[in-house]
Order: C-alpha cells, then sequence, then structure tokens
C-alpha cells in the first residue's frame, strides 16, 4: 500500500476503536451514533449548499453579471 492509502485505512481504523471505545465506556452506543449522523448531515448541507452556489453563479455568468457583482449577490444567500 502507498502512503496515503495506509494512512487513511489506519486512521480510519483508529476512529473505528475510538468510537467503540467511547461507545462501551458511557454504555450509550445510539447517543455517539447520533453524534455521527448530525455531523454527517452537516457535511451533507454544507456541500448541498455550495452545489448550489455554483449553478447560480454559473447562471448568473451566463445572464451577464460580472464576478464582483456576483460575490456580492451569493454573499447575502442563504
Amino acid at each position: 500500500m502507498n502512503a496515503p492509502v495506509l494512512k487513511t485505512f489506519l486512521a480510519g481504523v483508529a476512529f473505528g476503536i475510538g468510537m467503540t471505545a467511547l461507545s462501551l465506556y458511557a454504555q450509550e452506543p445510539g447517543y455517539f451514533v447520533a453524534a455521527l449522523e448530525t455531523i454527517a448531515e452537516k457535511g451533507r448541507a454544507r456541500r448541498g449548499k455550495k452545489e448550489e452556489n455554483k449553478f447560480l453563479r454559473k447562471r448568473l455568468k451566463a445572464m451577464g453579471f460580472s464576478d464582483k457583482e456576483i460575490k456580492e449577490g451569493l454573499r447575502g444567500h442563504p
């Protein structure tokens, strides 16, 4: 295995062992699963917003807006 793959693999193993130890210590594995799901949900929402902004930027560019105008307009976009 090359170095980046090995590092990722070892990080995953360490994370799994750590989560197992914490859930056994707390005796409530459901709590940790819920926390992980919340983190994943936030990540999906952030990626979704990024994709939406990319789409809007492309659309506004096609309409003839400048990069500066697009940047200012997207800054206030929810």
